[in-house]
């Protein structure tokens, strides 16, 4: 177990309240601290440092797909991998993610240089740790997964389990994906009782969970109920239609003016000789709780305009003339619930 860092006593104090049982951490904190204080900061933590201001400007990115973000109600706790928003249940589903490499198993998946940046508190992604998550549950932007990253976890969440490697914690390995991709990973699970401390991390890992009411996602699956209503479902869905279905044909019938300017109501198309509007579109989804005129203020603040939707998602199509222009995070004082899902 020495080679597991950072101790699970350490890990355990992560959690909101102390875990239910200690008898596995009683070696782990036995012996005498050391004295730090005449101790250099070691280089691997200065160059945690620099991944961590590298990463700083992602913390306030709008929330997508393949994002990492903070677990708002415990930062210190951990994370979550977005994969895929769930229209029925208005939750994301990902994976619990730490900053604790060397505890990966079969089903993690280390967090590399070729993902950065990336804050240092993403490390490992537990593949077999999925959740499902409200908007809310989400904090700050910690680091972005490409689509082939993606792709990695998902494998590993499926056939992580068919390694059949010699347990070895706190031993990181890489094992071949699909095609030419390979994945930096951890062994399998040892059998015997007491000896990985990696099923003792798992252990202390979901209570946290539970502390946090954090639901996983293979439960939340199972749940039977009343599904929630997409904010295209209410009654205002005819008028945002209505309103959608206007503004293009205002600007179907602006693609055959000749002139390379015009102007429609207080709006200004400009024709740059390409037949194509300027600026920049986003796909959101509204609150299911929103009103029509909390989004139509909304929408006139913002200086946006529905062009296309609803579309099978319930997702709408907004454009800015604005080529700069980004779009606030879902949160209070707007009707967002997801942008780009």
């Amino acid at each position: 177990m020495t080679a597991l860092t950072p101790s699970l006593a350490i890990v355990a104090a992560r959690l909101p309240s102390p875990p239910s049982s200690a008898e596995l951490l009683d070696a782990d904190v036995a012996g005498t601290p050391p004295d730090w204080r005449g101790i250099a900061v070691p280089e691997h933590l200065m160059q945690r440092f620099a991944r961590r201001s590298d990463a700083a400007p992602l913390a306030g990115r709008p929330i997508a797909g393949g994002q990492i973000h903070l677990l708002a109600r415990c930062p210190g706790f951990g994370a979550v991998l977005l994969d895929a928003w769930d229209s029925t249940r208005q939750r994301w589903r990902g994976w619990l993610v730490t900053p604790d490499a060397s505890y990966a198993d079969a089903c993690g998946l280390v967090v590399e240089e070729r993902d950065a940046p990336a804050d240092p508190r993403a490390g490992l992604v537990l593949c077999d740790m999925p959740v499902s998550l409200a908007v809310t549950d989400l904090g700050a932007c910690l680091g972005v997964f490409s689509q082939e990253r993606l792709q990695a976890v998902r494998w590993l969440e499926t056939h992580g389990r068919a390694n059949a490697a010699a347990a070895a914690p706190g031993v990181i390995a890489r094992v071949a994906l699909p095609g030419d991709g390979y994945a930096l990973t951890g062994t399998p699970l040892s059998s015997e009782l007491g000896k990985d401390g990696r099923v003792a991390y798992r252990q202390l890992l979901r209570q946290g969970l539970q502390q946090l009411q954090i639901t996983p996602a293979d439960a939340a699956a199972q749940k039977t109920s009343t599904p929630v209503k997409a904010a295209n479902a209410n009654r205002w869905l005819k008028i945002v239609t209505a309103l959608a279905a206007s503004v293009m044909v205002v600007q179907s019938a602006w693609l055959f003016l000749p002139k390379d300017q015009a102007v429609v109501g207080n709006a200004e198309f400009r024709n740059g000789g390409s037949g194509v509007e300027t600026g920049v579109r986003f796909r959101v989804l509204f609150r299911a709780e929103a009103t029509e005129a909390e989004i139509r203020t909304w929408l006139q603040r913002e200086q946006l305009e529905i062009v296309a939707g609803p579309d099978t998602l319930g997702a709408f199509t907004v454009l800015s003339r604005n080529r700069q222009k980004v779009l606030p995070p879902p949160g209070p004082g707007n009707p967002l619930a997801v942008i780009n899902p």
